[in-house]
């Protein structure tokens, strides 16, 4: 990621990029359809963002805290389509030193003493999965095994029911309650299965849009 790597490898016909501190010579990669932003992510839908921008895939993979990614979240809905899918990262830690919100130098030096083989740090993004779950029924979404990313796209829950019902006990959550609520609120299934259900998902208001016409 600090390369680049993975933004640069995405093959679109436009994309953009935003990072208060990229770690790679942007320059050698811009262009009028590749566009890098050294700002912090407000900035950018505050004053840059054009109201008519679109975009088909969101990825969110910022500062490793739930009121930053959520805020993230809530912006870029102003830039989304019907059939924009979102890409939250870090949402599965693997420990609590992993889940902690210490800053990262202090958190992986926690993770390193104690799980030596556990060295990722995530903090609390997983309560943005949460506060999905709660707060916005028009959305679906699901978690890839392993490293922890979910994919938002839009289609009602029809069994939507509230687990907190509050944004402040979401923040409170700890890691020992995310563990609890993991398997239940976290729909976390294969890849094969996560892009099956987009696609049946995506067919379904495709339908729904054609017998609405006729």
């Amino acid at each position: 990621m600090n390369d680049g790597g993975t933004f640069l490898a995405v093959d679109v016909p436009k994309k953009i990029a935003v990072d208060p501190e990229f770690r790679f010579h942007t320059q050698d990669y811009s262009n009028e359809l590749t566009l890098f932003y050294q700002v912090i992510s407000d900035k950018y839908f505050a004053k840059i963002a054009s109201p008519l921008d679109q975009f088909d895939l969101i990825y969110l993979d910022g500062l490793h805290t739930f009121e930053q990614t959520f805020r993230d979240f809530c912006a870029s809905l102003a830039h989304s389509r019907a059939k924009t899918i979102w890409v939250i990262d870090d949402v599965n830690p693997t420990s609590w030193a992993a889940a902690s919100r210490r800053p990262r130098k202090l958190s992986v030096r926690i993770a390193r003493r104690i799980f030596r083989d556990r060295l990722a740090w995530m903090g609390d993004v997983f309560k943005v999965v949460f506060a999905i779950h709660d707060f916005f029924p028009q959305f679906s979404y699901a978690t890839f095994c392993g490293h922890g990313q979910t994919v938002v796209w839009q289609q009602s829950r029809e069994q939507f029911s509230p687990t907190w019902n509050s944004l402040e006990k979401i923040t409170r959550l700890s890691y020992w309650e995310f563990l609890n609520f993991r398997e239940s609120h976290m729909e976390i299934m294969e890849e094969e299965e996560v892009i099956a259900r987009i696609e049946e998902a995506f067919a379904k208001s495709l339908t729904a849009g054609v017998s609405n016409t006729n």
